[in-house]
């Protein structure tokens, strides 16, 4: 998340179809019908209606407790509630802007991010007349009814970059925030019409420039179709992000505009439209479940005077339908930069597409009605050495317990919504006597809630809040967990601050519990020093669909947190009260059937709540290290642990893509074999033997895989930007060498393949078994060094 780049006003005005100019460089002070099994978004004829029809989070008490907002504050806004009509007729801009703004929160024009001030913003059904953009603000959700989605409607005569604008642009030609730093928000269940704005009128649906922990779901945006149309769906220029999942666009120039440093995007859907998606730029991007109709052409990568924009893209289990073109690609074998533009398809149904995959003034792969069972483009390495890739590969074997019955399909699961439970299945964690204050001990009351509604199969609602326990919250079968706007449990105290006893914070399952779990919308973090934490435990044996939607870990920069710049400046000596988890997430050996979806586990490197986002040194010890069998991980990053980032350790059956990762800031000083957390190569822990280095700054692995068998990885992004809070070391022509080596793969492992994988500021791009098996300098690409294809 540490990469910016600028438009200029002027492009925007012009319309979507502009690309950054400043693709390769980074801000130093910048943070960083398909058969699947996926429900389809919310049926269309249900939307706009004129009553909001029942929907539990509309219809409960609300009591979110934001403690560190002004008294009064409000976390839960419904529209209608500020003014707006939802009736069609009346202009809804000004009351809609209302409920997103009141109470002192933090606009783009702001410049600020926070914590502080949550807010979901409720649309009941109907349909809201929108004349001018609609500014989002940071940590904020706009979310309509599942069960009859609101329709926002933009007049003949709205202008502007967006009917929602997620960072808006200022006088000075910037975004508001730097989109990198844009975390914690959501769109969900609404319908954006853009269709009564001319065809010739440049318009876009959604601007979205952002990153971690946000999603678009279950969205539709609709646009105008003329002959000539203007029109854009969504329009991403840049950030680091992220995740968008059951999206459907109709009509337009381009139904996707988009460019960022990586992106997970599920079941996303284009009809109609002249481009289905334009890929401005990216470092990688997976794709799973695309579905793109009636397009002139499916997807384009862009390029700039000859020189590639786009790093790689991944499309899996997808289904392409009269599509004259299905990708268009910059690549060539001599193209610039070399390892530029890989392209991964597997799985591909196409009907009625004559050209599969164009290049400059080529046809690669000739279409027709058939399935890809997979093309590759780019470098590859391979048992038998590294080589050029421009043909059909073979593809990972897929386990049955990761498929979806009855198809070839990866199994994938939207985030639940629960649109059928009434307010008596549903249980208020604070009406069962939880504070979320931040100071009170609500680890009692909060085990008491979940330990009945498991038992009697009731929805556990966190209402926002700050909720310190001293003891591991522990979530038993038939668990079903939502979050009001990312509220957050935090352990503190003794129990988590012995890194000799490594002790959970939250404990999914206890070995040899089964059944199922499902867990959406929350944060888990710490308070002051806690070196013993274990902050996510998964020890579940689940049923097919147990799994963690928009769950993220925030360990320090966040208010009441005690780990912020006061308490842990860069400037000070690493201290046990900056020393935050032993671990961030633990999926053991007992467990199986995870499924996790848009999950950010992230050690901050920068205080939110300072006016400039300055950077802080919280140490903390391990990532993510999965033990478990039948993992899948869709859109999933790990960022700035001591040691690892990802470690698969003894694991089976693993699917998954984007992975994102980075760096400690901080490292090398102290590095991986000095910082406070020591590597524990022996059981149970079987951490990366530090000893054997490669040659250079030996920091924290970006993922380690060690002892493990049936690993597939649709996209992969290990950065390395900083050395002792320096950039120079990844900055382009100085020879990638922030750390020697971030990939390791050891032990005894089998089946393990990885697609369109990227690094930055790492000298060794794989180390196998101690010897280094891929270099940077042989696969430079558009900033980070890519591989399409590795498999072992």
């Amino acid at each position: 998340m540490r990469w910016s780049s600028v438009l200029s006003s002027a492009l925007l005005v012009a319309g979507a179809s502009a690309f950054p100019h400043h693709t390769h460089k980074r801000s130093a002070s910048a943070s960083s019908s398909v058969a699947v099994s996926t429900p389809s978004p919310a049926p269309i004829k249900a939307a706009g209606a004129a009553t909001d029809p029942p929907y539990w989070l509309a219809d409960i008490t609300h009591q979110g407790n934001a403690p560190f907002a002004a008294s009064g504050y409000t976390v839960f806004r419904n529209v209608k509630d500020y003014g707006a009509a939802g009736d069609g007729v009346t202009d809804d801009t000004a009351a809609i802007q209302s409920a997103i703004s009141d109470g002192d929160r933090t606009a783009p024009s702001f410049n600020k991010t926070t914590t502080v001030t949550p807010a979901i913003v409720y649309f009941p059904a109907g349909t809201y007349v929108i004349s001018s953009p609609i500014i989002d603000y940071y940590f904020t959700q706009l979310v309509g009814n599942p069960n009859s989605p609101a329709v926002l409607q933009a007049t003949s005569s709205f202008a502007g970059i967006g009917l929602i604008d997620g960072d808006q642009y200022q006088s000075n030609g910037k975004e508001g925030w730097l989109s990198t730093n844009v975390f914690l928000r959501q769109i969900r269940n609404l319908v954006i019409d853009m269709t009564k704005i001319p065809g010739t009128t440049p318009a876009t649906g959604i601007h979205w420039p952002t990153s971690q922990a946000t999603s678009l779901q279950n969205v539709v945006v609709n646009l105008n179709a003329d002959e000539g149309t203007q029109h854009t769906g969504i329009f991403i220029e840049d950030g680091s992000a992220g995740f968008i999942g059951d999206v459907i666009v109709n009509g337009g120039l381009q139904g996707l505009n988009i460019g960022n440093q990586q992106y997970t995007m599920r079941n996303v859907t284009v009809n109609n439209a002249v481009t289905g998606i334009n890929q401005l730029w990216n470092w990688g991007w997976t794709y799973i479940g695309l579905t793109l109709n009636n397009c002139q052409v499916g997807i384009t990568f862009a390029s700039s005077g000859g020189t590639q924009l786009v790093g790689g893209v991944n499309i899996i289990d997808s289904t392409i339908s009269n599509v004259k073109t299905f990708v268009n690609t910059s690549w060539t074998p001599t193209a610039d930069p070399a390892a530029a533009g890989n392209l991964i398809l597997e799985n591909v149904v196409l009907d009625s597409v004559p050209t599969a995959v164009a290049g400059p003034g080529t046809v690669y792969l000739e279409g027709g009605s058939t399935t890809i069972a997979s093309y590759g483009q780019g470098h590859e390495y391979t048992p038998t050495g590294p080589s050029t890739l421009s043909r059909t590969y073979t593809a990972a074997s897929r386990p049955t317990g990761l498929v979806a019955s009855g198809t070839s399909n990866y199994y994938t699961k939207s985030k639940p919504q629960y649109e059928a439970y009434t307010t008596d299945q549903v249980v208020s964690i604070r009406s069962a006597g939880a504070a979320g204050d931040g100071t009170t001990d609500d680890t009692a009351a909060i085990n008491s809630a979940l330990k009945s509604a498991a038992s009697s199969g009731s929805l556990v609602f966190f209402d926002y809040g700050v909720y310190l326990v001293s003891d591991t919250i522990y979530f038993p079968p038939g668990s079903k967990v939502v979050g009001e706007s990312y509220p957050i449990i935090a352990g503190s105290g003794d129990k988590f601050s012995d890194a000799s006893n490594p002790y959970p914070v939250v404990q999914v399952g206890k070995s040899g519990d089964s059944g199922t779990i499902e867990w959406s919308d929350m944060r888990v973090g710490t308070i002051g020093g806690t070196a013993g934490a274990i902050l996510i435990e998964w020890n579940l044996a689940g049923d097919l669909g147990s799994g963690a939607w928009d769950v993220h870990s925030q360990i320090g920069g966040w208010q009441g947190s005690n780990l912020q710049l006061n308490q842990c400046p860069t400037s000070a000596a690493v201290s046990s009260d900056c020393e935050a988890a032993f671990l961030n997430v633990h999926i053991t050996s007992d467990a199986s059937n995870v499924y996790f979806e848009n999950n950010w586990f992230w050690t901050a490197d920068h205080d939110i709540e300072d006016p400039t986002n300055t950077q802080i040194s919280v140490y903390t010890g391990r990532g993510v290290l999965v033990e478990g069998s039948n993992i899948e991980m869709w859109g999933t990053g790990s960022e700035h642990h001591g040691l690892y980032q990802f470690q698969f350790n003894g694991a089976s059956n693993v699917v998954g893509g984007y992975f994102q990762t980075e760096t400690p800031y901080y490292q090398p000083k102290p590095d991986a074999t000095s910082g406070p957390y020591k590597s524990i190569t022996t059981t149970p822990w079987s951490d990366p033997d530090f000893s054997t280095c490669l040659e250079g700054n030996c920091d924290a692995l970006g993922l380690h895989i060690t002892n493990s068998k049936d690993i597939t990885m649709y996209g992969v992004g290990l950065y390395s930007f900083f050395n002792d809070y320096s950039t120079s070391c990844s900055n382009v022509g100085n020879g990638e060498n922030c750390q020697s080596e971030t990939f390791r793969v050891d032990g005894s492992v089998s089946g393990l393949n990885v697609y369109s994988y990227q690094t930055v500021g790492t000298t060794n791009m794989i180390t196998i078994n101690g010897t280094s098996a891929a270099l940077y300098s042989d696969n430079l690409s558009v900033y980070p060094d890519s591989i399409a294809l590795f498999s072992y």
